[in-house]
């Protein structure tokens, strides 16, 4: 069955009109007309929609009004006093921060600017005709839906107002300026040194009571480092092989010298090795090499024969002031005299004569010997040999002889002075100088020796009783007169007489026969008295004591002889 459109006029009239573009426009089966959200559906088939008609161009938008004005800024507040610093403790922490400036007061806000008057708002733009609503169907069975109108055509936008101009920026205040910062107790020094005061026996680390700590200067953690450490004295050395022979002039000391620091974190701070002369002046600086170990060869050109020390001394200091000093005196070998041996032996001897002990009158003597020389740098010159007769007085024996400049000899020289003669003793000696004793206006002796004569005492056996010098010489015994006492003679088996010859300065006293059961027989010696020659010629008055027997003894007796 085919559906008709019917179309019969509608009053609309007593409808309002909507621009609203979203409702219906309902015309129902008995005429009435009315705005619906949604068509309802007829029974019948639906019509097709009408075509919508162009919606109107939106109007353009108004002009914005120009911004008002900004206000401007007030001014900034002042800047609060700065706190003051904090004061550092004694060095255990950081000394309390300053306190905070007073914070400037808040600067006046500038005024609002006024605000810009809106821009007007555009007329909004001539809707679009609405299309014309497609009439509605005959009820009866569902229609097919008609077909969307086409819309209407917007309506322009109206043109955007132009803005206002923004208002002018108040100016900011100046910043208040900020307070001075306390000083930091990391960085603090004492102005001053500071006195230990504790009770109690308490010590603040090595520093008693009543102590002076060095703080001037020094940060808390130095003074600390100072009480809980103490300096300990460096290790030094100082030390030399180096020998000066005497009269050395050309010096080249070699010194060696090391140090070690023993002060906990302590490093060297200074090192000075320096030298004087003989003990005495100021101490020339010859280095201040910090290395160790090291070396220094002090040379220099001496003056002849000085003799002085040299003084050295080796001074090193630590970053915590410990310091130790080591010295060294290197002094030059002294002078040593020449070594001079002499020897004095006598022409001609008989025992118990030796060269030193002769019969009195036996002077003939030669001389020798040799000079060595023991200081190197002083050449010996010459030598004089010489006698005295009081070890006090000497006398030249000859003039000098030349020699050197090394060791030499003496030459064999003969002295036999008849003067002499007499004596009892003569010493003798040599004279030598050198370079250094001409230098002194002075001398050098050496090779003393004496020489003593006396008398003899002769005894023993003979033939026949001596009655002559001759005769007492040639007894076979003899001793000095400061031999043993008792001696004893020995009889033998040959001979009656014996006899026992003595300087009249001495006598007699006893004699025992020792194997005769110690028999006295003093009395059997016999006294007479006569002249003995000595070595020289000499008529010494003499005591010549002898016992004579009727025969000889069978066995050889022992006669003890005390004078």
């Amino acid at each position: 069955m085919s559906n008709k459109l019917k179309i019969k006029q509608v009053d609309l009239s007593n409808l309002s009109q909507d621009n609203s573009l979203n409702k219906f426009l309902v015309v129902d089966s008995a005429g009435n007309a009315y705005y619906s959200d949604s068509p309802g559906a007829g029974s019948g088939g639906s019509g097709s929609n009408g075509t919508s008609g162009t919606s109107g161009q939106d109007g353009s938008t108004g002009t914005s009004g120009s911004d008002g004005t900004s206000g401007t800024s007030g001014a900034t507040g002042s800047s609060g006093t700065s706190g003051s610093s904090g004061t550092s403790p004694l060095g255990f922490s950081s000394g309390t921060s300053g306190s905070d400036g007073t914070s400037g007061s808040t600067g006046t806000s500038g005024s609002d600017g006024t605000s810009g008057t809106s821009g007007q708002d555009g007329s909004t733009g001539t809707s679009g005709s609405d299309g014309t609503s497609g009439t509605s169907g005959q009820d009866g069975s569902t229609g097919t839906s008609g077909s969307d109108g086409t819309s209407g055509t917007s309506g322009q936008d109206g043109s955007t107002g132009t803005s206002g101009s923004d208002g002018t920026s108040g100016t900011s205040g100046q910043p208040g300026s900020h307070g001075t910062s306390g000083t930091s107790g990391d960085t603090f020094t004492y102005p001053t040194d500071l006195v230990v005061s504790l009770t109690g026996g308490r010590t603040f680390g090595r520093y008693e009571s009543g102590s002076t700590i060095p703080a001037t200067g020094k940060t808390a953690a130095e003074v600390i480092s100072l009480a809980i450490a103490e300096p300990i004295t460096p290790t030094v050395a100082l030390t030399s092989g180096t020998s000066i022979a005497f009269n050395q002039t050309a010096i080249s000391n070699v010194l060696n010298f090391s140090y070690t620091i023993n002060s906990l974190g302590a490093t060297v701070t200074s090192v000075s090795l320096e030298w004087r002369r003989g003990g005495a002046g100021s101490w020339t600086v010859l280095s201040t090499s910090t290395t160790t170990p090291s070396t220094y060869t002090h040379s220099l050109t001496d003056t002849s024969y000085n003799g002085a020390a040299f003084n050295y001394r080796y001074v090193v200091t630590d970053s915590v002031g410990a310091t130790a000093t080591a010295t060294l005196n290197i002094t030059p070998i002294a002078y040593s005299a020449p070594s001079i041996s002499l020897t004095v032996a006598a022409v001609s001897s008989t025992s118990p004569e030796t060269n030193t002990k002769r019969e009195k009158g036996n002077i003939n003597t030669n001389l020798s010997g040799t000079i060595t020389r023991n200081s190197v740098n002083s050449a010996l010159s010459s030598y004089t040999l010489q006698y005295s007769l009081n070890n006090s007085t000497w006398v030249d024996i000859g003039t000098a002889v030349s020699i050197g400049p090394g060791t030499s000899s003496i030459t064999l020289t003969n002295h036999n002075d008849t003067a002499l003669f007499a004596s009892t003793t003569i010493y003798y000696r040599v004279k030598v100088i050198d370079a250094y004793q001409t230098y002194l206006s002075s001398f050098a002796t050496g090779g003393n020796t004496t020489v003593s004569f006396l008398n003899l005492i002769f005894y023993g056996p003979s033939s026949a009783v001596p009655t002559t010098s001759s005769d007492i010489r040639a007894l076979g015994s003899r001793i000095f007169t400061d031999g043993s006492n008792p001696f004893n003679l020995l009889t033998g088996t040959s001979y009656i007489n014996f006899t026992a010859a003595m300087p009249a300065t001495l006598s007699l006293s006893s004699v025992v026969d020792l194997d005769a059961l110690n028999a006295d027989i003093t009395a059997n010696y016999v006294l007479s008295t006569f002249n003995v020659v000595d070595s020289y010629g000499t008529n010494v008055s003499y005591r010549n004591y002898t016992m004579t027997n009727a025969t000889p003894y069978g066995a050889s007796h022992r006669h003890q002889i005390t004078r």
